[in-house]
Formats: structure tokens, sequence, C-alpha cells
């Protein structure tokens, strides 16, 4: 196990995220998509997403079992940095998104590993959304336009707008009580 958090404090962790992010935009509806329609070529968030990005997977790189491979670890870590700095250099279109793909992807880490070998089966409600999260992932890294299209559309009638973020709203309540009371 990489990261030694409970799965209760991962539960509690990620819904009060959800409950903040979908909350502000029940909350204060107009700046909010604003800010989210605005969010795939946003450079300077992108920068900062793709900062914390690089600085996790090379603190990944620097302290997981590399095995047979831990004599090359300085050169994954350089390798982890000088991709974080390439990518900011080179691939500037929709960095934001593709920047939060890659927290997706080891924010799912995270969770599951929370959830390793754990019986009870409320623990899957965690687990389908780190695999959500991961699919959610690899797709905003290989494909960033489909998000603005997913925000365009989710955006376009405000009942559907409203539907989607009261439902993550929700499953942030869902989250943060599993994790207070069960977990």
């Amino acid at each position: 196990m990489i990261y030694s958090f409970t799965l209760a404090q991962v539960s509690v962790w990620v819904g009060l995220g959800l409950i903040l992010s979908h909350g502000w935009w029940l909350f204060d509806q107009r700046q909010s998509v604003q800010w989210i329609r605005a969010f795939p070529r946003n450079d300077a968030l992108g920068g900062v997403l793709l900062a914390i990005a690089t600085g996790w997977s090379a603190w990944l790189a620097g302290s997981i079992n590399l095995m047979e491979y831990t004599r090359f670890r300085p050169l994954f870590i350089l390798g982890v940095v000088g991709l974080g700095v390439t990518s900011w250099l080179y691939v500037r279109e929709f960095i934001a998104v593709r920047s939060l793909g890659i927290l997706f992807l080891l924010g799912g880490d995270v969770l599951l590993d929370a959830a390793f070998l754990r019986n009870d089966p409320a623990r899957l409600l965690v687990v389908s959304y780190a695999y959500l999260i991961i699919v959610e992932g690899m797709v905003m890294v290989g494909a960033p336009y489909l998000l603005r299209d997913a925000i365009h559309w989710g955006l376009s009638s405000p009942v559907r707008g409203k539907c989607l973020l009261g439902l993550g709203f929700l499953f942030g309540l869902l989250l943060l009580a599993l994790g207070l009371f069960v977990y």
C-alpha cells in the first residue's frame, strides 16, 4: 500500500470536496457557470494543476518500491519532472483539462488503496467512484475537448445543470455520511 489513509478519511475528504465544488455552483450559479465554461482553456489554472500533478508523480517515483529498477530512481524522477515541463511548454492546448485528468488518475489510486482488503459492501461506492474518475481521467488526458463538450451539454439547459450538480452534491453527502458513520 502506497498511502496510509483509511477508507473513512478518504470518504470524508472526497465527500467534502464534492459538497464544496457542487454546492458552490448551487449557491452562486451565475459566477460558477462562467468559471466552469472557461475552465478548459484556463492556462494559469492548468499550470497550477500541472505543477501539482508533476510534484505528486515525482513524489511517487521517488517513494514507491521499484525493486530491481531502484538504481534508476533519479532518472525516473527526472523523467517525470521533464515530462511536466515539456507538457507545459509544448502541449498547452486544454492543459487544465489534461492536468485535471492526471490528478483524477492519481486520486483514483488513493481511493482504491484505501478500499483495499476491506470486506464491507459499502466500500463498493468508493471503489465504483474511483473507477469512474479513473475512466474520466483517461478520457480527459486523451481527448480533453470532450470535457468542453460535456460542459456545454450539461449547462445548455439550466434544469439539466441543476440536476447533474445536485446529484454530485447528494453523492458528496452520501460519502461524507459513510465516512463519518459507517467506515
